[in-house]
């Protein structure tokens, strides 16, 4: 799934993830809701692979990631 997610009742279907109201902190303290940066794990994730894969290839070529962590578009 490449998220964070909480599955705490197996009998309820509308639990599929992390709760959307759920709060994170930055490293300065700031809080921030769960909606806000949903997607960053999976962006993230993507990035490295992309990144680790340049330097792989000593930057002589473009990688091609396929993933489904990231949104429409990336």
């Amino acid at each position: 799934m490449n998220e964070p997610s909480v599955f705490n009742d197996p009998t309820v279907q509308a639990q599929a993830g992390m709760p959307l109201n759920n709060t994170h902190f930055t490293t300065d303290g700031k809080m921030v809701r769960h909606r806000d940066v949903h997607n960053a794990y999976g962006a993230l994730q993507h990035r490295s692979t992309f990144r680790g894969l340049l330097k792989r290839d000593n930057f002589n070529k473009r990688p091609f990631v396929l993933t489904r962590a990231h949104f429409f578009g990336s």
